[in-house]
């Protein structure tokens, strides 16, 4: 992330609800540096933005910022220790109001009612802004839909740093739908939808801790979400009074063809009710974290049996009624993604496809108004899969 100096007047006096301000401060606060060896990185940046406060955090690779209404006596801007910030306001009284002032010397004096603090900022004009995206390639999106397609797909991020290019979100943009893809090479999450008043196209790869500040501060409530992506960075403006923008960097590389690790056909499929599933998984996972996690689904006519054993803790076994196409079929999977996957789905029953012990499985929606045995149907209905990488049977 590019950094700009900040141009403004070491000098501010506001006043504003406590309750705002304390929330603004812990909406940016996690874009704050915990390691930089730049000082002011660990610092909030509030400045005077017409009749409203602006909050800027960002410690180069991601940045938040939001807004606060609050009543301008004296434009400026000033810096505080977002630590020490947080701590205070979230000790003052609730329904007080806080007064913000800042000295020559860049110390930041907060009042409200009988407390009053100075604490100890640093010069506004060397905070690092947030970098300003291009909008050539752009969307628009629901944000309670876009919370669902992170959702879907995050928790299929790598965490080994080694790989970096698997520890982001793939977005892939073509003008008129969205995809998101994440995978760690033992699962792979997939989800589309479409989008609103969309041009140009584009791919980017979004750190994970991007994405996960996003669905924090996401809701399923009506509004759409602005994307904008450049080469390099990529900047969401969410809805709301509080205009809440987020700036991340991009993950630089090449992502793995993941068309190629999705099967496209299968010799089995299961249908298999989803909230039943993941209880019987969620048991057997008590078992199965003993060893490597692994359980045993094993079809028996219409029945789906889950093992799982250890040396240690003992065996574990479930029964779940299904719906089979295809022979009988024993095969591992990691019960922790089977239980990743099964979390985020919404229906009353999912699909799993397979085709060999030792080949990937897929496992998707079964959306409830599709007809039974209607194949065309099966086929482009679901806009979520996730591909599961079988485990040894012994």
């Amino acid at each position: 992330m590019v950094a700009t100096p900040v141009i403004s007047r070491a000098a501010l006096k506001a006043d504003c609800p406590r309750k705002d301000l304390f929330e603004a401060v812990q909406i940016v606060g996690h874009a704050v540096s915990g390691r930089s060896s730049l000082p002011i990185l660990s610092h909030i940046l509030i400045q005077a933005e017409g009749d409203g406060l602006r909050l800027v955090a960002t410690d180069l690779e991601l940045g938040i910022s939001c807004r606060i209404p609050a009543s301008i006596s004296e434009p400026g801007a000033l810096t505080a220790p977002s630590r020490t910030l947080t701590e205070v306001l979230a000790n003052l009284p609730d329904k007080g109001e806080v007064a913000l002032s800042v000295d020559k010397s860049h110390t930041v004096r907060v009042h409200c009612q009988k407390s009053d603090y100075k604490i100890l900022g640093l010069p506004a004009e060397d905070y690092p802004s947030l970098p300003e995206v291009p909008d050539s390639v752009s969307f628009r999106i629901p944000q309670a839909r876009l919370r669902e397609m992170i959702r879907h797909t995050l928790f299929a991020v790598s965490t080994d740093e080694t790989r970096q290019i698997l520890t982001g979100v793939l977005m892939v943009f073509d003008g008129a739908s969205l995809r998101l893809v994440a995978t760690d090479t033992h699962r792979l999450a997939s989800i589309e939808s479409v989008v609103l008043e969309g041009h140009g196209s584009h791919n980017a790869i979004i750190p994970s801790r991007a994405m996960n500040e996003l669905t924090r501060l996401l809701t399923d409530a009506e509004g759409e979400v602005q994307v904008i992506l450049s080469n390099n960075q990529i900047q969401f403006d969410l809805p709301g009074d509080a205009g809440i923008q987020i700036v991340s960097r991009l993950i630089e590389g090449q992502f793995p063809n993941f068309q190629r690790v999705i099967p496209t056909n299968h010799t089995r499929r299961l249908k298999i009710p989803s909230e039943p599933l993941l209880r019987a998984t969620r048991r057997a996972f008590i078992v199965a974290r003993e060893n490597s996690n692994r359980v045993i689904l094993k079809t028996v006519d219409d029945k789906l049996v889950l093992t799982a054993e250890s040396q240690t803790v003992g065996n574990a076994y479930e029964e779940v009624e299904i719906e089979k196409e295809g022979d009988d079929i024993q095969v591992a999977f990691n019960s922790k993604y089977l239980l990743d996957v099964l979390s985020v789905v919404d229906t009353d029953s999912v699909y799993l496809e397979l085709t060999e012990p030792l080949k990937p499985g897929v496992m998707r929606p079964a959306p409830a108004q599709q007809a039974e045995g209607d194949e065309a149907t099966i086929a482009t209905a679901p806009d979520y899969l996730c591909v599961l990488m079988p485990m040894q049977l012994a």
